[in-house]
């Protein structure tokens, strides 16, 4: 009978150390998950911000145009070849916290988020607009990748001169 006693104290007091060292370890791993949650976050902003602006640039850098006058504001055309060969424009806009692509056909394709609904991840133009260049300059794209329930952001900013305009396209070579 003794011997019944100690054995159920040591279970007790096993079960009791056991609750401890889980009650102590609940709160490390919560904020582990939570770091975890914010670096998946932090990954997904970069990789989005990275594939626009890559994108972007080199549509820009490879426009079949010059630039007259300035661009200023959250749209950007372009002229590249068609699938049937011929030059057609295309248009980069912010729709909805979205950025995205009308083709030379005016279909309109998202380049980041969805065709509809809220997005977690919004794309927001840059202060004070997405594109800005003074003519035959270099374009400046800025804008900013947020996402709404982390209050997380990833800022983005660089600098493309189109080839039409360093080489003067329609002008005389010298």
């Amino acid at each position: 009978m003794r011997r019944k006693g100690v054995i159920l104290l040591d279970g007790l007091m096993a079960l009791f150390l056991i609750s401890a060292l889980a009650v102590m370890v609940l709160p490390l791993a919560g904020s582990w998950l939570s770091a975890l949650e914010r670096g998946r976050t932090g990954t997904k902003l970069s990789e989005t911000g990275l594939f626009a602006m890559d994108f972007m640039v080199e549509k820009i850098r490879n426009n079949r145009i010059r630039a007259v006058g300035g661009v200023r504001g959250n749209g950007y055309n372009y002229q590249a070849f068609t699938a049937g060969g011929s030059e057609g424009t295309y248009r980069f806009f912010v729709d909805r916290e979205k950025l995205k692509l009308q083709l030379y056909n005016d279909n309109i394709q998202p380049l980041t988020g969805e065709y509809t609904g809220p997005e977690a991840y919004a794309f927001l133009p840059g202060r004070p607009s997405l594109f800005r260049q003074a003519e035959g300059g270099p374009v400046t794209i800025s804008f900013t990748m947020h996402h709404q329930m982390m209050g997380m952001d990833r800022d983005f900013e660089t600098s493309v001169i189109p080839y039409a305009d360093f080489y003067k396209k329609g002008e005389a070579y010298e």
